[in-house]
């Protein structure tokens, strides 16, 4: 069995390197199930992406955390030598009340990596919005060796949406591509039920559901009134349009890349992306360099644009995607957000998620080890 915790970053970093071998917990109803050779992945409190894998090795049960701390070195409890092992230290994170009648128990756990493998980016957008077939795409998932698979569908597919969408009905291609069947097709009512029944399964992996919103400065009024009430574990936004002129579509040289030059078609896509940002609607950045996807790109240099983005992302405590989509579904060379992009978002500690774009289920998991590896080397 599974268990997911959330480590401060101290104890975090003590798991890491080895220091820290046990960890301290209420025996709370939810800690009552864990079991000798279960799984724990510690979550970093700065960074949820930032996971550590560990083997239950053996479990302790104590009344309070004095008894605790009599039984065990103060090193394998995760303090250093230098400082002080304080039962009372543990009052910081649990009351007197709480530990009187829960009791304590201690878990000795064994690291076995901190490579987390996440698929953060998944549309149900091409069937229908049930269980089964979202099942499919957790099954994949599991197949490819997945620790978590994040289900977001775009916006365009709620009917609560509509009216952001109406300033791209001017151009006739687009307005077509609006009355396509999967648009406006579900209510967010239906999207929550499916969210509540799969969150009563025990499923293998982690699962969260959010939805990925088609945002533009134009109609960011709307989107906060829509949004304020929105029940989901988290929001992505994504730029589409420039000017009301989809970038990504077939017909979109016609209307934009054939028409604007490159520099400006960058200069007002990244003008929106702050803009996205500085809204504080949203937690995930979607595909921040898919402009890239036609191989056309300006003729100067990005790297300032990329260093704005990326510390405003920082300041609004946002994650970036890392997608791998436009690599495995427009041939492009990038496996992932571009070195440059890459290197900018490191360099200034904006923490990333991968993702796939997955659109069927057997894309799940596409290039995401290849893109977590690089988030790792670059």
């Amino acid at each position: 069995m599974r268990h997911d915790m959330d480590l401060y970053a101290g104890s975090f970093e003590a798991v890491r390197s080895g220091l820290k071998t046990i960890e301290m917990r209420l025996n709370d109803e939810k800690r009552q199930k864990i079991r000798v050779d279960d799984l724990v992945f510690f979550h970093s409190s700065k960074n949820e992406y930032d996971v550590i894998h560990c083997k239950v090795k053996e479990l302790y049960h104590y009344k309070d955390f004095y008894e605790a701390y009599d039984r065990h070195g103060k090193t394998e409890l995760g303090y250093k030598e230098d400082e002080t092992a304080d039962p009372s230290d543990m009052y910081a994170y649990y009351s007197k009340e709480k530990i009187e009648r829960y009791g304590v128990l201690l878990i000795r756990i064994e690291k076995i990596d901190d490579i987390y493998l996440c698929d953060g980016h998944v549309h149900l957008e091409h069937g229908p919005l049930n269980k089964e077939y979202a099942l499919r795409f957790i099954e994949e998932g599991i197949r490819k060796g997945l620790d978590e698979v994040d289900i977001l569908d775009h916006s365009h597919r709620f009917i609560e949406f509509k009216g952001c969408y109406e300033h791209l009905r001017r151009y006739r291609e687009q307005d077509v591509w609006l009355n396509k069947p999967t648009k406006f097709q579900n209510s967010l009512d239906e999207y929550y039920e499916l969210i509540e029944e799969m969150r009563k399964m025990d499923l293998p992996i982690r699962v969260k559901f959010g939805l990925e919103v088609c945002y533009s400065s134009n109609t960011e009024a709307m989107l906060r009134q829509i949004l304020k009430d929105v029940k989901a574990d988290f929001l992505t936004g994504a730029i589409h349009s420039i000017d009301s002129i989809l970038y990504d579509m077939p017909f979109s040289d016609k209307l934009l890349w054939d028409v604007w030059d490159s520099d400006e078609i960058y200069r007002r896509y990244y003008e929106e992306v702050s803009c996205l940002i500085r809204s504080g609607l949203f937690d995930r950045l979607a595909h921040p360099d898919q402009l890239k996807l036609f191989g056309i790109y300006p003729s100067y240099d990005m790297n300032e644009t990329y260093d704005r983005i990326a510390k405003e992302l920082t300041e609004a405590g946002m994650f970036a995607e890392n997608n791998s989509g436009i690599h495995y579904r427009y041939g492009h060379e990038d496996i992932g957000i571009s070195d440059e992009m890459l290197k900018s978002f490191r360099r200034n500690g904006v923490h990333m998620v991968c993702a796939s774009d997955a659109h069927k289920p057997e894309d799940v998991g596409t290039d995401i080890h290849e893109v977590t590896m690089r988030n790792r080397e670059i």
